[in-house]
């Protein structure tokens, strides 16, 4: 990974946030923040690509001058960050939905419905997110964004034509394998995961690979002219599609496979360090 060279030039780069532009404080650090602002300075686009709601992705971030566009949901949707503008919406089908309504209408799990860019969860797992396997240290950013509703799947029947994702978080390796084997290998969505404790399903071929390639082609951007830093499965579509994809030092192995070059994790400023490896500063 460490001889991977690159002699073109970055024009665009997208980052992940949980794990990757977020340290585990879900903080900006300023050597990262720093870092972004050398590349916008240069006229670099810079793109947050998430799998978190629009309404999810903490205003620290949205603040940080420069950065124009965001995918979110996993590439659902892509917004300017500047007007508010929606400017890409993909939906899970209803026929998805329905293949999944059991796990939906259950109870057993944590289930996240993201539609109007908002996530919704039913009232009982919005008051005890830990019961659901939801770890420490997310558990007031859970409680912060998720909007409780007493009838989660009502809602989602009467949102059913404009569903973006849906997570399921579990609470044991036990329930882990369950909705593994339960959720993977639908021919009706795309299945991934973007932290440890849960499973995500979005519109089929719809991904941040995607969504990247949208915002590339409104911007006459080349694949080879971007920059991908992630760290877990939902990332691994755009490190592969990107001239430099980027891995955290402690990515999960699908990123790492897809990777180019690892850099360090996000405690250690990892965007920073592999923005200043591909985009050095000037001399």
């Amino acid at each position: 990974m460490e001889k991977f060279n690159f002699n073109g030039t970055v024009k665009l780069i997208a980052t992940d946030l949980d794990g990757t532009l977020l340290n585990p404080n879900m903080e900006v650090t300023r050597e990262n923040r720093e870092a972004l602002a050398r590349c916008v300075a240069r006229g670099i686009h810079v793109v947050v690509a998430t799998g978190r709601s629009e309404s999810s992705v903490p205003q620290t971030v949205k603040d940080i001058g420069g950065i124009r566009y965001l995918v979110c949901a996993n590439g659902a949707k892509i917004y300017d960050n500047v007007t508010g503008e929606q400017l890409y919406a993909r939906y899970l089908s209803r026929e998805a939905v329905e293949s999944v309504w059991d796990v939906i209408a259950s109870g057993e799990v944590m289930c996240e419905v993201f539609f109007d860019g908002k996530p919704y969860v039913s009232a009982a797992c919005h008051d005890d997110p830990e019961r659901y396997g939801v770890p420490a240290r997310f558990l007031g950013y859970i409680r912060a964004s998720r909007i409780p509703t007493d009838d989660l799947p009502a809602l989602t029947r009467t949102h059913m034509d404009v569903i973006e994702n849906i997570n399921f978080n579990y609470g044991s390796e036990a329930m882990r394998a369950r909705l593994f084997e339960r959720l993977s290998g639908s021919e009706l969505y795309e299945f991934t995961t973007s932290l440890p404790f849960n499973y995500e399903i979005g519109g089929l071929g719809v991904n941040k690979a995607k969504a990247i390639e949208f915002l590339c082609q409104r911007l006459s951007i080349l694949p080879s002219e971007t920059m991908c830093i992630g760290d877990n499965d939902n990332d691994a579509g755009m490190i592969s599609y990107a001239g430099v994809g980027v891995a955290m030092g402690d990515a999960a192995p699908a990123a790492r496979a897809a990777a180019d070059f690892v850099t360090l994790d996000c405690g250690q400023n990892g965007v920073a360090h592999a923005i200043d490896r591909f985009v050095p500063p000037p001399v």
